[in-house]
């Protein structure tokens, strides 16, 4: 234990260094735990909305939606989210599902959902890219 103190005196630098990738790491992992927490697949997402429980929610721009959405998914641009909560209130007994392209963007979308008193709301694990990836219909231009 002396030799850890001995060291740690010494090297501050490198004590800091590894501090810091320390708190790197539990961040990402945290991140990742509440991802996973808060998404469905593809298949889930697509059971839930077959069997009339569940609403996509596009938050893309409205171009991007344009091109290809989600069968039945309503789009609310993410800038929108927290103004546009009256275009949601006709889903209130059902489970909200977000998505935008890749995933990236919705935990953001989720946690403001959650906030304005939704409690039913996941977020679509993967995006549009992942449901492409199963093969899963779309609508739009595309």
């Amino acid at each position: 234990m002396d030799r850890v103190i001995e060291f740690s005196t010494n090297h501050p630098l490198l004590v800091a260094a590894l501090a810091a990738v320390l708190v790197a790491i539990i961040a990402n992992e945290v991140l990742s735990y509440r991802r996973r927490r808060d998404a469905l697949t593809p298949g889930d997402a697509t059971r839930l909305y077959n069997q009339d429980k569940a609403v996509f929610i596009d938050v893309r721009n409205e171009n991007a939606f344009q091109a290809s959405h989600l069968p039945g998914a309503v789009n609310i641009p993410m800038e929108h989210l927290d103004k546009r909560g009256d275009r949601l209130a006709r889903f209130k007994d059902k489970t909200l599902i977000v998505y935008c392209d890749n995933g990236q963007r919705t935990l953001r979308a989720v946690q403001t959902l959650k906030s304005q008193g939704w409690p039913d709301v996941f977020q679509l694990r993967g995006g549009l890219t992942a449901w492409r990836e199963e093969s899963f219909p779309t609508e739009g231009k595309r």
